[in-house]
């Protein structure tokens, strides 16, 4: 792939654009895909992808794919399992409610509440989130922990047209 390599920034979007790549996947994986028609009109229908008596059904293909990634991770004991590359137990942490709480804290304390390692690696990660859709740097060196609650708390309120220009805190 021309460029590949060499450019290192590559954005993704959950796309119409991106259903046939999905779609090509799922069938290089050697799936069988099928559209289950929708009688109403504001919905195309279900994808169902079939292989070895397996049935994985998704709105899309994107969805489509995702499920098949999961059971191929997983395995038929998706729900509660183990890794099958590492036979390995997965925590049993609610990462989608991890992934919630840090992007909307109620309040400063739960920011207050985390060690300073927690902090850090907070801190670390927002600044790769803002690092690719931004050049500017959004958080300062020694930030305190209110000055990144109120950035974390506001930065989607932020006027796109004037994105950089929000309240010094």
């Amino acid at each position: 792939m021309k460029g590949f390599e060499e450019d290192g920034n590559v954005s993704i979007i959950d796309y119409l654009n991106t259903y046939n790549p999905a779609l090509r996947v799922i069938r290089t994986k050697g799936y069988k895909v099928f559209l289950f028609p929708d009688d109403r009109e504001e919905f195309v229908g279900k994808y169902w992808a079939i292989k070895n008596n397996r049935q994985f059904i998704a709105d899309d293909p994107l969805r489509l794919l995702g499920i098949i990634s999961i059971w191929e991770t997983y395995g038929d004991e998706w729900y509660g399992a183990r890794n099958l590359r590492t036979q390995t137990a997965y925590e049993d942490r609610n990462l989608y409610d991890e992934i919630i709480t840090r992007a909307f804290p109620e309040n400063v304390e739960e920011i207050e509440n985390l060690s300073q390692e927690e902090f850090s690696e907070y801190i670390s990660d927002y600044r790769l989130f803002f690092s690719s859709f931004t050049s500017k740097e959004i958080i300062p060196l020694n930030i305190t922990r209110q000055a990144f609650y109120n950035i974390i708390d506001n930065f989607y309120k932020w006027d796109p047209e004037g994105f950089y220009e929000w309240e010094k805190i």
